[in-house]
């Protein structure tokens, strides 16, 4: 049964890599082609097809000029999809979907260390030692079954999440709308020709769900970094040198202190993912269990989305970059807590002094 197990997670660990490696590879050879190479080399072009791939996984890269641990949230659909179309193979071969998800991440981790190992340049190599945490993880995550009853709670909440992340996406779009001789400006000045230029766009878009994080956390009142001593907040404004990127067009150009009390935005969220809670169970015992079980892992996610989306932009003056991750995390920590005690623990600590003979389990 092992050995059946692992063949098919083999087989298709390769298919879902081959599905999104094999794009990255044609879009690398045909710029490469278009760009034209003195030297004619095709190991480069294979090699940044390896690195597209790997990006996509989130994986930092260490460049001659400093480290790349940035990378685009937006391309995580691509291996998320990919994951998700080859993994009920695995699962039809196992009796035990636990199993057949463990072993495929674990192929499919393997495969991914090894491409992070033989991929590496003088200038540009892949921090390999992380890639089987990275694939893995997300591997493992595309092939759970959110869908299940047991987990509504937290997709409740993750969909709260998705939807404030949803409308700051929306804000930084029309943030691009009014600035848009800006970022014409920005793009002539890097000036990538149409080839570059479409795939410049490309990688724009991807960003934007990390710009829309920043944003987001800009209007709970907590701001982003963008460079070393540097914060971008509606109470603190610190900016030095940025590059010249089109995105950057939606930045603040100054304070707004009116948006300090953004940070209530965190009370209103945490109402929000409370409320299923609130509304199937009556008991304490059962409020507090499954609002602590959704606290947990949503705190998790949020922590996870932070970490992603920050680090270091290509050198040490850019870095760090983005939102600070304690101190949301902390925020949204505190904000569950207050909810939690407001609307769970204080009602029955207030039914068992009225009642001290009935139970409130």
């Amino acid at each position: 049964m092992v050995r059946r197990i692992l063949s098919v997670s083999i087989v298709q660990a390769v298919r879902s890599v081959a599905l999104t490696l094999l794009p990255a590879a044609f879009i690398s050879l045909f710029a490469w082609a278009t760009a034209g190479s003195a030297t004619g080399n095709t190991t480069d072009p294979i090699r940044a097809s390896v690195w597209i791939w790997l990006a996509a996984h989130q994986v930092p890269f260490h460049l001659a000029s400093g480290k790349l641990s940035i990378l685009p949230l937006g391309a995580l659909i691509f291996p998320i999809w990919a994951i998700r179309k080859s993994f009920p193979r695995v699962a039809e071969s196992h009796s035990k979907v636990e199993g057949a998800r463990f072993f495929f991440a674990l192929v499919y981790a393997a495969i991914a260390t090894g491409l992070a190992a033989i991929s590496g340049s003088n200038q540009i190599h892949a921090l390999w030692y992380l890639a089987p945490a990275y694939a893995f993880v997300i591997s493992y995550l595309a092939t759970y079954n959110f869908k299940s009853d047991e987990a509504r709670h937290i997709r409740c909440g993750f969909h709260v999440i998705l939807l404030v992340w949803g409308i700051a996406s929306l804000a930084i779009m029309a943030s691009l709308i009014a600035h848009w001789r800006v970022l014409v400006d920005l793009d002539t000045v890097i000036g990538p020709g149409i080839i570059g230029g479409i795939l410049f766009l490309l990688v724009q878009i991807l960003y934007l769900p990390n710009a829309a994080l920043y944003a987001l956390s800009y209007a709970l009142n907590v701001g982003f970094h963008l460079g070393s001593g540097t914060l971008i907040a509606p109470t603190h404004f610190t900016l030095h040198e940025i590059p010249a990127l089109p995105i950057l067009s939606t930045l603040p150009t100054g304070q707004h202190p009116m948006m300090k009390y953004g940070v209530a935005g965190f009370l209103v969220i945490a109402l929000v993912i409370a409320i299923p809670v609130l509304r199937e169970f009556r008991g304490f015992k059962a409020r507090i269990f499954f609002y602590l079980r959704t606290s947990i892992v949503l705190i998790g996610i949020v922590a996870a989305l932070c970490y992603l989306s920050s680090g270091e932009l290509l050198t040490a003056s850019m870095s760090p970059v983005g939102i600070p991750l304690v101190r949301f995390v902390e925020y949204f920590a505190i904000a569950l807590g207050a909810i939690g005690i407001l609307f769970i623990v204080l009602p029955a600590i207030v039914q068992r002094l009225r009642g001290p003979r009935e139970s409130v389990a």
